[in-house]
């Protein structure tokens, strides 16, 4: 090999590395505890090893939740919001009221992940979605810009798992819940996302993802 075509070689390695530095340097990694939802009457971080990771990308978010105090054999569901202009809520985080009824925060709910608690009350939960159109609870919404969107996680207790509302109480949002549980100010596609039940629901845990 002549010192030319070794220099060259050593060069293309180099912007090889770089490149490939350069994409992950565009990898957004954030860890936010996990709180109790204001529905549960309590607050502030469920336990310190109680966790949830975003991963941002120029492409696509992934999540991953290690939570507990979960009641045991209850039925849970992951809810993945989206909120895109989070300059335009009244409220940081962004409040539930802003996601659901304000279009100009250019947000979205769709499901994340779901399943049944064990008898220890801990559980983990993961997911990933794409940029662009997400199918959820409000009409032509997504995800726009991944680095830039607020991103929040809510887990939905069903109540105690029962197997004649089953796999849709770890699949939809309101299987095995009455009316009453639900918050009013949902919209009707929510509430219909799931066959009503004898439970009474509740919005749990939640984590909260800043851009």
């Amino acid at each position: 090999m002549t010192r030319a075509t070794a220099l060259g070689a050593a060069l293309a390695l180099l912007l090889g590395l770089s490149a490939a530095g350069g994409v992950a340097a565009r990898a957004d990694h954030q860890t936010s505890p996990l709180l109790w939802h204001p529905q549960t009457g309590l607050s502030g971080p469920v336990a310190p090893s109680a966790q949830a990771t975003l991963v941002r990308r120029s492409d696509g978010v992934s999540f991953s939740i290690r939570t507990q105090q979960l009641r045991p054999h209850h039925a849970y569901t992951v809810w993945f919001v989206v909120i895109n202009n989070p300059s335009a809520c009244a409220a940081t985080p962004c409040s539930g009221p802003d996601i659901v009824l304000n279009p100009n925060t250019d947000s979205q709910v769709t499901y994340g992940a779901g399943h049944i608690s064990g008898g220890s009350g801990r559980a983990g939960f993961a997911g990933s979605f794409q940029a662009g159109v997400i199918e959820g609870w409000l009409p032509e919404g997504g995800l726009w810009d991944p680095m830039t969107a607020e991103i929040q996680l809510v887990l939905n207790d069903h109540g105690t798992m029962l197997p004649a509302f089953m796999p849709e109480m770890t699949h939809t949002y309101r299987a095995g819940c009455t009316d009453a549980s639900l918050p009013g100010f949902f919209p009707d596609s929510a509430k219909a996302d799931g066959t009503p039940g004898p439970n009474a629901c509740q919005l749990y845990q939640a984590a909260v993802f800043q851009p």
